[in-house]
């Protein structure tokens, strides 16, 4: 990154990749966040123009803890993928801080990143990159600047101790620019869902979007650019990830699927459940799940803590991500939210309307899902025509 990164410059720079604004105000407006003004608007930064995302919220007294963040988040309708990648950035803020202040987790109250813009922030960036269809992310080094900012808990020297612990493992570089260039928001959605850049990166770029902070930088653009790629032909399936398994023959299956949810909120791409058939004829469950290099050791921890296995699997699969994006079709019942998944020169593109959104209208209509499913698809399909 040139200059630094923050959670209105990440969302910025979704909305210059070409995220649909309408779209994804009504995800965010289902949040119940109330007195939000938002709006993104065309910028110059040193000669680079760039998207920048304007937020006016009330100013509030109330500091809202994990569990009021999960609350907001669940009472929704963000796609479950973005919920959970929202609640994970959450998770690591509050594990930061509470390490940094030595208070039990639960005791987490959050301040600037607990205020209403922050939340927009964090849940805004996980809709928009599921809305754009965004399956990995990597990093390249965090760039800090310099002096000192005003904070909840006074005077702190840049970076502030959230956005050390937060990036922990990734590469940085100091600047001689001045003023908080890395805001914790922006650390924690960064460290939380992406990995460092890897040596030998190869891949083809589809495009690139630029989000304006609102600083402006001596002699340099303060923008943040989110480059949108595609594996490179020689590496389709992409970057390595790791199925990680266990056989479990002994455990009440209310726990696997707590197992199931806690991996699902680590990062985990997939999480699934197999029959199998194991020593002694006895059923059993064999839990499964997709974990990228940086997600690999927290799965292991979880499966390790959670169940009753007495050893844990993990080997590098091959992948081959489809490209997603999402719509919306009107249909005699109401609007439905659609994806259409595309493999580029191997199929030909399909859409699938979400489940969520065909629920929803099915039990306010009184009308059957399948009814509902079949219009939407319909709709969706006379789209390529």
């Amino acid at each position: 990154m040139q200059t630094g990164a923050s959670g209105d410059m990440i969302l910025g720079a979704l909305f210059d990749l070409g995220l649909d604004f309408g779209a994804w105000k009504r995800g965010i407006d289902s949040l119940g966040l109330n007195g939000l003004n938002m709006s993104v608007e065309r910028v110059v930064k040193q000669g680079l123009t760039a998207a920048r995302f304007r937020i006016d919220a009330p100013h509030e007294h109330t500091h809202r803890g994990l569990s009021e963040i999960r609350a907001i988040l669940e009472s929704g309708s963000l796609p479950p993928r973005a919920r959970e990648r929202a609640l994970a950035v959450f998770t690591r803020l509050a594990q930061a801080e509470a390490r940094i202040h030595g208070v039990p987790l639960e005791q987490v109250h959050f301040h600037e990143v607990g205020a209403l813009d922050a939340i927009v922030d964090i849940a805004g960036a996980c809709l928009g990159f599921e809305m754009l269809g965004i399956s990995e992310f990597f990093t390249t080094p965090f760039t800090f600047g310099s002096g000192t900012v005003k904070a909840a808990h006074g005077e702190l020297a840049v970076p502030v101790p959230a956005t050390v612990a937060l990036t922990e493992g990734f590469p940085s570089r100091r600047t001689g620019l001045p003023g908080e260039l890395v805001t914790p928001t922006g650390a924690a959605l960064i460290a939380t869902l992406s990995e460092p850049l890897p040596d030998g990166f190869t891949a083809s770029l589809v495009r690139a979007g630029y989000g304006a902070g609102t600083r402006d930088l001596p002699g340099i653009a303060n923008v943040l650019r989110l480059c949108l790629m595609r594996a490179a032909a020689a590496d389709v399936s992409g970057y390595a990830v790791f199925q990680v398994e266990c056989n479990l023959d002994n455990m009440a299956p209310e726990l696997i699927g707590y197992t199931a949810g806690r991996l699902r909120a680590a990062g985990c791409k997939d999480v699934w459940q197999e029959p199998i058939h194991m020593k002694k004829d006895r059923s059993a469950v064999k839990l499964c799940a997709l974990a990228d290099r940086a997600t690999l050791d927290t799965a292991l921890t979880i499966i390790a803590a959670e169940t009753a296995t007495g050893g844990v699997r993990w080997f590098p699969v091959q992948r081959l991500v489809a490209e997603k994006t999402m719509g919306t079709v009107s249909t005699s019942y109401g609007d439905v939210e659609v994806k259409r998944i595309s493999f580029p020169g191997r199929a030909a593109s399909r859409w699938s309307p979400e489940y969520e959104s065909c629920r929803k209208l099915a039990e306010a209509k009184g009308a059957p899902l399948q009814d509902i499913y079949r219009e939407a698809l319909a709709r969706a399909m006379g789209k390529d025509q």
